[in-house]
């Protein structure tokens, strides 16, 4: 395995280990469920709770949801994570979208 390799591998494990630190295993795992079972390619975390577990919310950016599955999807992460969430699609570009793909933490995809 190369330098670059290892160093891609290493930042992998690094943002898993901070993504277990900034929400809880059991918001993670409904998380990558729900992301699983509404074929999601890819959800971010960012914003207020990429700085603490005692944020107020779970901010996730997502991509791939089905137009007609997003709301769906949003209601069921709502009653299922153990705190209020705010969910955007990154199917959309804006400035806003594009620093969340840049800033935020692969949670599934």
């Amino acid at each position: 395995m190369t330098y670059a390799n290892n160093k891609k591998v290493s930042a992998v494990v690094v943002k898993q280990f901070r993504v277990k630190k900034m929400i809880s295993e059991a918001d993670r795992k409904v998380i990558v469920d729900l992301s699983k079972q509404y074929r999601a390619k890819k959800v971010l975390l960012f914003g207020s709770s990429l700085i603490s577990m005692k944020a107020n919310d779970i901010d996730l950016g997502v991509e791939g949801i089905a137009d007609q599955d997003y709301f769906k999807f949003y209601g069921d992460l709502m009653f299922s994570l153990s705190k209020p969430v705010d969910l955007i699609d990154l199917g959309s570009t804006s400035k806003f979208t594009s620093i969340v793909k840049e800033e935020g933490l692969l949670i599934y995809g």
